[in-house]
């Protein structure tokens, strides 16, 4: 899950300015289009001193600091600033990510719209047909195949997955390709059919707590990168 946020680089919010830190803000993504209207007009005022009319008479430098203090105002009404102290701030935008963001620490995170909070799982609903549709998209025909399924969405970082236990298929290439015995993780978000990781059936327990349990908890890169090294 990628989240926006903004990194002070100098003035009062900044490590240079009233504290020893800087401050970083997460926004949410639907309000990209209000943050970089304010860093236009942050670049536009920055950038006044190099207007060939600078200076000159007739030449209205207010104007685009009218434009900043607007476009601050509609951040402000939208709790992503928080203050007047914000205003005497310059930002910068980035993605919160710790390698990205190692040059501006020392920081600290406001998450003022509870944006790194975890979001349960939810059990997805897939009609046979779907499941059918994506394994036979991967070479595999459930068309006839007796089997019992449940996917999980996880809305952290939009993935989806399916439990699958084929217990009889009349193609024989499937019939050969999952374990009876076997109930089997795949990830749904991908070109490819290959089992992630597999329980024995007798035991396997198909309530949603402990489907939820086995999904991988790593992020995206860490865990499809263990994906790719089983599949190798």
């Amino acid at each position: 899950m990628s989240v926006l946020c903004l990194v002070s680089t100098s003035g009062d919010m900044s490590s240079r300015g009233m504290g020893t830190e800087n401050t970083i803000y997460l926004v949410p993504y639907k309000y990209k289009k209000q943050v970089d209207n304010f860093f236009k007009a942050q670049c536009d005022w920055d950038l006044i001193i190099y207007d060939e009319r600078f200076g000159k008479k007739g030449f209205d430098s207010q104007k685009h600091l009218r434009k900043l203090n607007d476009t601050f105002n509609i951040l402000e009404d939208l709790k992503v600033f928080t203050s007047k102290y914000d205003f005497r701030t310059s930002w910068t935008m980035r993605f919160f990510d710790k390698d990205e963001l190692k040059q501006f620490e020392p920081y600290i995170v406001y998450d003022n719209f509870n944006l790194l909070k975890k979001k349960d799982m939810k059990l997805k609903k897939l009609t046979k047909k779907t499941v059918c549709n994506w394994f036979g998209d991967r070479g595999y025909d459930l068309n006839s195949a007796k089997f019992t399924y449940k996917a999980i969405h996880d809305p952290n970082y939009n993935n989806d997955w399916i439990f699958i236990n084929v217990m009889k298929a009349n193609n024989y290439y499937t019939d050969e390709s999952f374990d009876k015995k076997e109930v089997e993780l795949f990830y749904l978000n991908t070109d490819i059919a290959e089992p992630y990781d597999a329980w024995k059936k007798k035991s396997f327990k198909w309530d949603k707590k402990n489907l939820v349990n086995l999904i991988p908890k790593e992020d995206n890169d860490k865990w499809y990168e263990k994906f790719n090294k089983l599949n190798d």
